[in-house]
């Protein structure tokens, strides 16, 4: 199992939290990500937002292919994907040119993440025209075919329920083709992935619940195989009373954010969350993304013990 993580993009990843990450600037983004590199950590993922998700539209959130591109050329090892891009922000012909560009600055790291969106407040914010969540996903389907035959074919044709492509070209190819994953957990993202994805990025979930979400995707693949990836959010300390106390901190209080959290996420000293990934891995996760309240001092805090 590979161990990835999320870049902090808006001062935290919890709603409601008192305690999180400072001041989010591209230069804290850059210092995390550079050092999650050094420290032998596998991807850094980037979540797709226009309107900051977590402190509120008022607060800073920066771009996510913008800065995923700008950290390419400074990292020299780490796959670099998102999690996860939003169908409704991107021409889909146009996001197959953007990654085909990006994986050769990248020297071949990327991977392209891509799922339905949910917070209809960016697209009213941002002009993208909402709709229901099965035409949301349906989009998507027709963006992922369009993007893998502008990337394999020499000339793409294409007419879609949503999208047209009229003898569509792009050059140059990307080398190697980029894998494609795919974020979302209904019965039609679940369809998506199964069918046309690499990997199926699905939602925090609790250690004993795993495997079933495994088995939900495994009845739809149909001699398919796909890569599993599972994230978490990660609250560590130097023993598990500290990392509970300060999982209390951070929760303000908040008696169901906290009891949430200690049942979905990795809290406890080094040592015990090296077990509980070590069950993620044994569950058959191949890639696990940890989500840090306090990225900088986290990374330093576990590299050694879990990686």
């Amino acid at each position: 199992m590979k161990v990835g993580i999320y870049l902090p993009m808006f001062g935290g990843w919890l709603q409601g939290a008192i305690r999180e990450e400072p001041k989010v600037t591209f230069d804290y983004i850059r210092k995390s990500a550079l050092l999650a590199e050094e420290l032998g950590f596998n991807s850094i993922w980037i979540a797709d937002h226009l309107l900051n998700p977590i402190r509120g539209a008022d607060t800073a959130c920066y771009e996510a292919w913008t800065t995923l591109s700008a950290l390419a050329p400074i990292t020299n090892r780490v796959m670099l994907s998102h999690a996860t891009l939003c169908q409704g922000f991107r021409n889909p012909a146009l996001l197959a040119k953007m990654s085909s560009t990006l994986q050769e600055i990248s020297g071949g790291r990327f991977i392209l993440t891509l799922g339905a969106g949910w917070d209809r407040r960016e697209f009213d914010a941002y002009g993208f025209e909402w709709q229901e969540h099965d035409v949301r996903i349906a989009r998507a389907k027709e963006q992922i075919e369009i993007i893998k035959s502008l990337w394999t074919k020499s000339v793409t044709n294409y007419e879609g329920s949503f999208y047209s492509i009229k003898e569509g070209i792009l050059e140059p190819k990307p080398n190697p083709i980029p894998e494609i994953y795919y974020g979302g957990e209904s019965l039609p993202s679940r369809k998506v992935a199964a069918n046309l994805a690499d990997g199926w990025l699905f939602n925090p979930t609790p250690l004993e619940d795993i495997d079933a979400k495994i088995r939900s995707l495994d009845s739809l693949l149909e001699g398919r195989t796909v890569k599993y990836v599972a994230s978490s959010h990660v609250v560590p300390g130097r023993t598990d009373d500290e990392a509970l106390n300060k999982l209390r901190e951070i929760s303000g209080g908040d008696s169901d954010l906290f009891e949430r959290i200690e049942k979905i996420g990795l809290v406890g000293s080094p040592n015990t969350i090296k077990e509980k990934i070590e069950h993620i891995n044994r569950e058959g996760v191949d890639i696990l993304l940890l989500r840090f309240s306090s990225t900088y001092e986290d990374l330093k805090l576990l590299a050694d013990t879990i990686l």
